[in-house]
């Protein structure tokens, strides 16, 4: 449940029910994976990067995480972590679409930010 809300462009009843989920279950590292992609929606980065945080802390593997939490640390210009959030995420699932392409634009922006 949830991801029908989300879907429908339901944010913030999507939201709800991402909470129950959790509430449920909190040990879901994809609940709390699935409540960031609603907070992301909502343009609340920062709650979407605390519960991508701790969907990790339960599923260290879990790419899509990895991937949605580079992009909200790009957004916020973290060049440097988005780059190592893209890196792991690669490292977990190195046929990721688009995923070179990205590694390559992040490094060119983490090298850039360095300089």
């Amino acid at each position: 449940f949830g991801e029908g809300d989300f879907g429908g462009g339901f944010g913030d009843e999507a939201l709800e029910d991402f909470d129950a989920a959790i509430i449920l279950s909190p040990s879901s590292a994809e609940a709390w994976y699935q409540r960031a992609l609603a907070y992301a929606a909502l343009a609340d980065a920062p709650a979407a990067a605390r519960d991508l945080q701790e969907a990790l802390r339960l599923e260290p593997r879990h790419f899509g995480a990895l991937v949605t939490l580079s992009r909200l640390q790009e957004e916020r210009g973290d060049a440097a972590g988005a780059l190592r959030s893209m890196e792991a995420a690669l490292a977990l699932h190195p046929r990721l679409h688009g995923g070179q392409e990205r590694l390559r634009e992040l490094r060119r922006k983490a090298e850039g930010d360095a300089t």
